[in-house]
C-alpha cells in the first residue's frame, strides 16, 4: 500500500539510494536557477497581493505567494523542497519589511504560507503520480479539493490565530479568517492551473503550435480582454449582473480548443483584471464596502474557475483518450494487414456493424454492406458450410470461444483460407449483446505447406529410387533365380516335344512350374514398381506384421550376401495403423539397410539384426530395429537426424531425416538409442480407431 513516506522521500535508508542525491547535487546549477525564480516570483507576488488588498482589512483579495510556493513544490522533487521554502523566506521577509509589517507577524505569516503550500503540495504529490498535471478529471479534482480547499482550510485557521495573537488589524478573528480562506482559495484555483500548466513541459512545446493556432489563440485573447474590459472596468456599478457572464463563451473557448492552458490563462486574465477594477472603484464590485464588495467578487471568480477547470481536464482527458484510441487503432489496423487480419464486431441491441477495411477486402465486402451471419456464410465454401454454422450455433448457445478454420469462395471463383476466432458477448439480463471475432488469412501458409507436402513426397521417392539403386545386384539375382527356372522349364518342355509322344501330365508340371516362376519375377517387379512409384499419399489400415515380411523379402538376398541373419519378434493380433504402406516399407527399409552398413566391420558371426512390434496399450503400434554394429555418437544422438549428417564416405545425409519426417507426418515419433552392443532406432504409431471405416486403396 502506497504511504505518505513514498512522496515525501522518506520511505527508508533502502530507498534513500535511489532517490536521493547528496547535498552537493542540490545546488547545481538548475536547483540555484528554480530557488532564485521562486524568489523572484514570491516577491512579485507579495508586490501584486498587497496591490490587491482591499483596505482597511489587512489580507489581500488574491494573496499570489501561497501560490507561487505550492506550485513551486508540485514541480519540482520533494527532495529540494526545503530549498524552495529557504528561497522563498528572504522574498517575504524583504516585501514585508518594505510594508512595515512587525517582525513576528513577518514570521507567523511566512509560516502560514509554508503550512498551505505544505499541506496541498503533500496531498495532491501523493495521490497524483509525478509528473502532475491538469489534464485528468481526476487530477483536477484532487487538486481542487485538497490543494484549493482543504489547505487553505486549515492553514487559515492558523493564519487568523497569528494575525490575532500579534495583534495586527482591526478585523476579528473570523473576519480574518474568512478573508483568508477565501483569498488563498481564489489565489490557487488561478495561479497554480496557470503555472503548472505553462511551466510543467517548458517551452518546446511551443514550436510545434501551428501559425492557425496561434491566429485563433490570438483571437480569443482580444476578445477576452476587450469583453473583461467592457464588463468590469467600462459598466456602470449598477449594470444588470447577468451582463457579468459575458465572458463565459470566451472562457468556453479556451477551455474546450487549448485545454488547461487555456482555461488557467483566461481565469489568471479575468481575476487579475476583475480585481483590479473592482479595487479602483469601478465595475459591479464596487458599491458595497471593502469586505463586501471582496467577498463578493472572491464568490464570483471562485464560481467560475471550478467549472471551467474541471470542464478543460475532462476535454483534455477525452482529447488524450481519443488519440490513444486513434493511434492504438492505427497500429492494430497496420499490424492487421501486415498479418493479413480481418477484426469485426456485430452489435445486435444497436444494430451496428463493423469490420476493418483489411476484413472487408479479404471477404469481398462493400464498404457500407452491414455484416450478418447470413451474408458470412454466403462467402464460406459450399462444403465448408454446414460446419461453421454449426460451431457458430455452439458457441452461440453456450457463451464460449469459437475457432475454426475454413475456406472462403470469392465471387471470381479464386479460393482462400481462413481461421476465424470469435465470441459471443452478453449483457447484464444474460442476452447476446455483442459479437466480436477476428479472421486471419493463412493461404500462403496452406500453399507453403502443400507445396513442402509435395516436395517431401518426392524427396522421399527419390530416396526410394536411391535404395533401390543400391540393391540392384540382390534384386538382379532375386530375379535371376525364377527367370533361370522359366528358361530350364522351357528347354524341358522343348525336349518333351521332340520326343513326338510327350507326356501330358509332366508336361503339365512344367507349365505349371513355369507359371509359378513367372507370378514370382512378376511379385519381385511389382513389389520393385509399387515402392519406387509416384505415391499420391493415401493412407489405409496398414499391419505392419506385413510390412516388415515384405520388407524382408525384397532385401533377402542382400542379407544373404552380406551373411546377416534377421530375427523377427513380432506380435500376433497386432492392431492397424492408419498409415501409408509404401511410406512404412521406406522407413523399414532404410532402418534396415543402415544396420546392414554399421555392421560392415563387424565380425559374420555377431552380425543379427533383430526386428520387433509391440502393441503398447491398444493405443500405439512400436517398431524396433536393432543391430549389432558400431552404434551411434555418444555426444549427440540426435545428431544423425539432422540434414547432410552422414556416417558413411559417400552418403547424403537425408535418409533418416526423411525417415522421420514421415514417421512423424503419420502422428508417431522415431527415436534411436545405443544398445550394450550396437544401435537400437524405434518408432510409435498410433493404432487405428476401430470406428473408422476403412478406406479402400
Amino acid at each position: 500500500m502506497k504511504t505518505l513516506a513514498t512522496p515525501l522521500g522518506l520511505a527508508g535508508p533502502g530507498s534513500r539510494s535511489t532517490t536521493e542525491r547528496s547535498d552537493a547535487q542540490f545546488f547545481d546549477r538548475r536547483v540555484a536557477g528554480v530557488a532564485l525564480s521562486v524568489a523572484l516570483a514570491y516577491y512579485l507576488g507579495a508586490k501584486i497581493g498587497f496591490a490587491l488588498t482591499f483596505q482597511p482589512h489587512p489580507v489581500s483579495v488574491l494573496w499570489p505567494p501561497n501560490s507561487i510556493l505550492l506550485a513551486a513544490l508540485l514541480l519540482t522533487p520533494v527532495r529540494v523542497w526545503w530549498v524552495i521554502l529557504l528561497a522563498a523566506f528572504p522574498a517575504h521577509l524583504a516585501v514585508q519589511l518594505q510594508s512595515n509589517v512587525p517582525p513576528m507577524m513577518i514570521l507567523c505569516w511566512f509560516i502560514s504560507n509554508a503550512c498551505e503550500a505544505l499541506i496541498g503540495a503533500g496531498c495532491v504529490r501523493y495521490l497524483i503520480d509525478r509528473p502532475v498535471r491538469f489534464d485528468r478529471l481526476r487530477n483536477v479534482g484532487i487538486f481542487c479539493f485538497f490543494a484549493a480547499f482543504l489547505a487553505p482550510l486549515l492553514s487559515s485557521f492558523l493564519d487568523s490565530a497569528f494575525v490575532a495573537i500579534n495583534r495586527f488589524g482591526q478585523d476579528s478573528y473570523w473576519q480574518v479568517w474568512r478573508i483568508r480562506f477565501t483569498s488563498n482559495i481564489l489565489a490557487s484555483l488561478t495561479l497554480v492551473p496557470f503555472i503548472v500548466t505553462w511551466s510543467g513541459d517548458g517551452i518546446a512545446w511551443l514550436g510545434k503550435i501551428r501559425r492557425a493556432r496561434i491566429l485563433e489563440a490570438g483571437l480569443l485573447l482580444i476578445g477576452l480582454l476587450s469583453i473583461n474590459t467592457i464588463v468590469f472596468y467600462k459598466l456602470a456599478p449598477t449594470a444588470d449582473s447577468a451582463l457579468l457572464y459575458l465572458p463565459l463563451p470566451f472562457l468556453i473557448w479556451a477551455a474546450v480548443r487549448f485545454g488547461s492552458r487555456g482555461a488557467s490563462a483566461a481565469i489568471c486574465a479575468l481575476t487579475l483584471l476583475a480585481i483590479w477594477s473592482a479595487g479602483h472603484g469601478y465595475g459591479p464590485f464596487s458599491t458595497r464596502s471593502a469586505e463586501e464588495n471582496a467577498l463578493s467578487i472572491q464568490m464570483f471568480l471562485i464560481v467560475m474557475s471550478v467549472p471551467l477547470l474541471l470542464l478543460a481536464g475532462v476535454i483534455e482527458e477525452r482529447s488524450k483518450g481519443e488519440t490513444t484510441l486513434r493511434e492504438r487503432e492505427e497500429r492494430i489496423s497496420l499490424a492487421a494487414e501486415s498479418a493479413n487480419l480481418a477484426f469485426w464486431s456485430i452489435n445486435f441491441e444497436r444494430r451496428e456493424s463493423w469490420m476493418s477495411d483489411k476484413g472487408r477486402a479479404i471477404f469481398n465486402f462493400g464498404p457500407d454492406e452491414h455484416l450478418s451471419r447470413e451474408l458470412f456464410l454466403s462467402r464460406v465454401h459450399p462444403e465448408d458450410r454446414n460446419a461453421v454454422g454449426e460451431a457458430i450455433e455452439r458457441a452461440r448457445a453456450s457463451s464460449q470461444t469459437f475457432e475454426f478454420e475454413y475456406r472462403l469462395l470469392r465471387p471470381d471463383g479464386g479460393t482462400r483460407w481462413l481461421i476465424s476466432r470469435g465470441r459471443y458477448v452478453s449483457n447484464d439480463r444474460g442476452g447476446i449483446r455483442e459479437l466480436i471475432g477476428v479472421a486471419i488469412d493463412i493461404t500462403a501458409q496452406v500453399e507453403a505447406d502443400l507445396q513442402l507436402r509435395l516436395q517431401r513426397e518426392e524427396m522421399a521417392r527419390m530416396s526410394r529410387v536411391s535404395s533401390m539403386g543400391e540393391l540392384t545386384a540382390s534384386l538382379a539375382h532375386e530375379l535371376n533365380q525364377p527367370l533361370t527356372a522359366i528358361a530350364s522349364n522351357a528347354a524341358a518342355g522343348r525336349r518333351l516335344l521332340a520326343q513326338g509322344t510327350p507326356d501330358l501330365e509332366m508336361f503339365e508340371e512344367l507349365l505349371a512350374d513355369v507359371s509359378a516362376d513367372a507370378r514370382r519375377a512378376g511379385d519381385i517387379i511389382h513389389g520393385i514398381h509399387h515402392f519406387v512409384r509416384k505415391s499420391e499419399g493415401r493412407r489405409c489400415p496398414v499391419n505392419l506384421n506385413e510390412i516388415v515380411q515384405e520388407v524382408l523379402r525384397l532385401l533377402h538376398s542382400d542379407l544373404l550376401g552380406r551373411a546377416t541373419p534377421v530375427e523377427t519378434q513380432l506380435a500376433p493380433n497386432l492392431p492397424s495403423v492408419d498409415a501409408n504402406p509404401v511410406h512404412l516399407q521406406q522407413v523399414l527399409l532404410n532402418l534396415v539397410m543402415n544396420s546392414l552398413e554399421a555392421m560392415q566391420s563387424t565380425p559374420i558371426g555377431k552380425r543379427r539384426i533383430v526386428i520387433s512390434t509391440t502393441c503398447e496399450d491398444s493405443s500405439s503400434v512400436l517398431v524396433t530395429v536393432r543391430d549389432y554394429g558400431s552404434g551411434l555418437p555418444k555426444e549427440d544422438l540426435d545428431k544423425v537426424f539432422n540434414h547432410f549428417y552422414s556416417t558413411k564416405p559417400n552418403g547424403m545425409g537425408m535418409g533418416l531425416t526423411i525417415v522421420r519426417s514421415i514417421v512423424e507426418a503419420h502422428g508417431g515419433k522415431l527415436n534411436a538409442e545405443n544398445s550394450d552392443e550396437g544401435a537400437r532406432f524405434f518408432f510409435r504409431l498410433p493404432v487405428k480407431p476401430k470406428s473408422e471405416t476403412p478406406e479402400v486403396i
